[in-house]
């Protein structure tokens, strides 16, 4: 299954951020023309579509450049003794026959596919990102002419679509809005997209696409990315985390002591930011960013299930996980990792010591001086609890149980 990264979509990322970034349209074709099958596709929106569990809230419906009230395509479902919203798929295929174009939100929340697409680009700009995908019938004009509050980057995934763009404005509103023709003139490109096309619409930029003589599947991952207002609220909200902010004040009207207080407080704020290092809180926050909710994807049964085959041949190394090694008694050391506390042979903890930094050992190793098959065990322990981690096959052969 392909994997793709940032530079697929954009190019020359020194090129995108400094010539077309906020700034306008770029066109790239066939930027993943061969390499679609790792996207959404018709069939799996068929699949989704069938899920009484997806909320109706994810799907629009859109017909004339107005949108269809969402009663015309849910039912209420038994669900148990409770009663519920659900999407009717057939109503949903029967607007779509009439014209209408069926615009899937936050389809990342429903649909792998969708969520391996947006991780580069909540990687490139440290935020969130949001897939959406619309399908619009044969010779359908999708949405009337109008501008987003988000940068888009579109990929053309079936069919073909015609898009009229405009000028990026040089003074741009920050919500959105919807324009006619009239008001626009005539666009600065206009492009039949096909598949496997990209192309990135800056925020508060005026388009607008059509279907031609086919069914049109194309995505969009919205991002937004942080502005500067949203950033320093970030760090200042860092900063005021401090214990010396931590106090209850009483704000009486025209009290003295409470003005000089917060006086006091201002000053001590200010020096905290005079005294931040620039470069170590610009990468604390790419970090937040690239952490935030919904961005990554865990594969945390995958991962659980490669400890069960960890064999005595399997090398093995410390990940990025604090682990809080503690004192020694009775020849136990104590840890401290994920909320638990556990007590382990001083070998265990020496081991543990001995693989800071990018150091491995084979599990059959790792707790030196006692049976292979109770060294491994101790390892797979330490692995589940996050500590350790496979780096591949070494020496010797199968598992710890015999088994492959």
């Amino acid at each position: 299954m392909d994997t793709y990264s940032f530079e697929d979509f954009v190019g020359d990322t020194d090129v995108f951020f400094t010539q077309y970034f906020d700034r306008r349209p770029l066109l790239r074709r066939g930027a993943l023309a061969g390499r679609l099958a790792g996207l959404p596709s018709v069939r799996q929106l068929d699949d989704v579509l069938a899920l009484e569990t997806v909320p109706p809230s994810y799907l629009r419906v859109t017909k004339g450049g107005k949108g269809v009230p969402s009663g015309a395509y849910t039912r209420t479902v038994a669900r148990g003794a409770a009663l519920a919203e659900a999407l009717n798929p057939e109503k949903v295929y029967e607007l779509f026959r009439s014209g209408g174009t069926v615009t899937w939100n936050s389809l990342h929340h429903v649909l792998p596919s969708a969520r391996r697409l947006r991780e580069p680009f909540a990687d490139a700009f440290a935020s969130e990102a949001e897939v959406v995908v619309f399908v619009t019938p044969a010779r359908t004009d999708g949405f009337s002419p109008h501008h987003d509050s988000i940068d888009v980057f579109v990929v053309q995934v079936d069919g073909t679509k015609t898009w009229r763009v405009w000028d990026t404005p040089e003074h741009r509103r920050g919500d959105e809005g919807s324009y006619t023709p009239e008001e626009l003139g005539e666009p600065a490109l206009e492009v039949t997209l096909e598949p496997g096309d990209v192309l990135y619409v800056p925020h508060g930029t005026p388009h607008a696409a059509a279907a031609k003589s086919e069914l049109s599947l194309h995505l969009s991952v919205g991002v937004e990315p942080r502005r500067w207002r949203h950033l320093l609220q970030d760090t200042v909200a860092a900063l005021v985390e401090d214990d010396d902010f931590h106090a209850f004040p009483h704000l009486a009207d025209g009290a003295e002591a409470a003005v000089a207080a917060l006086a006091a407080k201002v000053e001590l704020l200010r020096d905290r930011l005079a005294r931040l290092d620039a470069a170590d809180e610009v990468k604390r926050l790419l970090d937040t960013g690239r952490d935030r909710h919904g961005t990554g994807r865990t594969r945390e049964f995958a991962r659980l299930a490669a400890i069960d085959t960890l064999g005595p041949g399997t090398l093995i190394r410390r990940t990025a996980t604090p682990v809080e090694i503690g004192s020694t008694a009775d020849g136990k050391t104590g840890l401290q990792v994920a909320g638990h506390r556990l007590n382990v042979p001083d070998a265990v903890a020496d081991a543990l010591r001995d693989l800071d930094g990018e150091r491995t050992v084979t599990a059959a190793e790792f707790f030196p001086g006692v049976p292979e098959a109770r060294s491994v065990g101790v390892a797979r322990g330490l692995a589940r609890l996050g500590v350790l981690e496979a780096v591949g096959a070494a020496r010797g052969a199968g598992t710890a149980d015999g088994g492959h």
